[in-house]
């Protein structure tokens, strides 16, 4: 494909994208219908979609403020000309004289790509949240979250802003097979992949740059997986030990369900619930190639009851549904589909299911409560509000807990200070730790 033919493509995948659906289900069907794309083309073309959906709202702005058509098409112009500066290129790539090439430009065509030339994407004149490509009505739940964490306003909005960058990928060994990220990073090197230990995980190891991995010998041997570092990390802060009885609330595909059951040497039972099937099918492939043999799955319904596991339960780790906007690195688009009705049912699920684990932890056990989420109403205001009557509840000291799991392992150092550990709440921030945005409390169950 020509470079034009490339542009092309874009347009006409987002233009074919029906209202609400996900980009990056539309890119993949764009490239389905272009199966002749070679990888060089793939690579071109998924590079300019992702552009314009990551800068989507100031690219938006820019074209309302030039009283332009929002549009694919003059998305797409924007893009070229305010991310790549191709405002000089413009004429070869929209032709009529190049096959499969975008149509030339007409008269108010080039007076916008002129006038776009003129201005930087990012303009001191935005409105924050426009600048941020966050949602007008989250700001605040966002800053309030990560102002509790970090000082200043400045720093604040540079971990919203860092959103907008492209997330690592990330790889965990498989203690249960190698027993060192080392070995892994060597034999992924040899094989062309270059990747570094990451630096909180002692499980850890970060491409270079994003790589398919799973034709590897290394991968279909089980001998690592895909995980983003904080999804370890807050793994790995569930402490689950051999012989103990623990629960994986919303276990899904079974991340967290592989860390723990690893950590526990394939002893006592990883009990891993969720309301879909499917998705507990789909870590039944994972768990078979990671030789892990010590996880029941059950699928529940969306209003399953605690009576048959109460107080049965060592650990109750719920990965709670939330809003996503810790992953929004990963999930670009997903911003612009969360509305405040969603919100409110994500806030009604989390409530009940910390009233579920609360029902299923035994005295002397955990609750742990997860979220990929940047927003303190899916986080700390949901603890603060549930620990205001939980007499038999404390919170535990994240900084213990991590030198006993994390710091054991020859992990990296807790990044938040003692005060705030001893709070029993722990955030990984996108900028600061350079994971998906994670929130963790981790809360004991007094002995009777």
């Amino acid at each position: 494909m020509t470079p034009a033919a490339r542009i092309a493509a874009v347009i006409e995948i987002l233009q074919d994208m029906p209202d609400g659906q996900l980009a990056g289900q539309g890119l993949r069907a764009g490239m389905q219908r272009r199966r002749y794309a070679g990888s060089g083309d793939r690579a071109a073309i998924s590079t300019l979609f992702w552009q314009v959906q990551r800068a989507r709202a100031r690219i938006d702005w820019h074209l309302d403020a030039i009283a332009a058509d929002i549009s694919p098409r003059n998305q797409v112009i924007a893009a070229l000309v305010m991310i790549d500066q191709q405002h000089e290129n413009l004429a070869h790539l929209f032709t009529d004289t190049i096959t499969h090439a975008p149509p030339a430009l007409n008269d108010n065509e080039q007076a916008m790509a002129a006038n776009l030339a003129e201005r930087t994407l990012d303009d001191a004149k935005m409105p924050v949240d426009v600048a941020l490509e966050w949602p007008e009505f989250l700001l605040e739940d966002a800053r309030t979250a990560i102002s509790r964490v970090i000082d200043d306003k400045q720093s604040v909005e540079a971990e919203l802003a860092a959103l907008l960058d492209e997330a690592p990928t990330d790889l965990r060994i498989n203690p249960i097979k190698l027993d060192d990220r080392r070995l892994l990073r060597d034999r992924l090197a040899g094989r062309g992949i270059k990747c570094y230990a990451t630096s909180l995980s002692p499980w850890g190891v970060r491409l270079a740059k994003r790589t398919r991995t799973d034709e590897l010998q290394e991968w279909k041997k089980g001998q690592f997986d895909i995980q983003d570092e904080g999804s370890q990390i807050a793994a790995l802060l569930c402490d689950a030990r051999p012989g103990m009885q623990v629960a994986d609330v919303c276990a899904g595909a079974g991340g967290k369900s592989l860390v723990m059951a690893a950590r526990m040497q394939n002893k006592g039972r990883v009990l891993a619930i969720d309301s879909s099937a499917e998705r507990l099918e789909r870590s039944g492939e994972r768990l078979r190639r990671a030789g892990i043999h010590n996880v029941e799955r059950k699928a529940v319904d969306d209003k399953w009851g605690t009576r048959k596991w109460r107080a049965k339960f060592d650990r109750v780790v719920i990965d709670a549904p939330c809003s996503g906007s810790g992953t929004w690195r990963r999930q670009v688009d997903a911003r612009w589909r969360l509305t405040p009705d969603i919100l409110a049912r994500y806030q009604a699920t989390q409530q009940g299911l910390l009233e579920k684990a609360r029902a299923m932890v035994l005295p002397g056990g955990r609750i742990i409560y997860i979220t990929c989420s940047l927003l303190a109403s899916e986080c700390e205001a949901q603890i603060a509000a549930f620990m205001a009557d939980a007499p038999e509840l404390e919170m535990a000291d994240i900084g213990d807990i991590w030198d006993d799991t994390i710091g054991r392992l020859n992990g990296g150092a807790c990044p938040q200070t003692a005060t705030l550990n001893a709070s029993g709440m722990l955030r990984l921030l996108p900028r600061r730790d350079n994971t998906d945005g994670f929130f963790i409390a981790i809360i004991q169950a007094r002995l009777r």
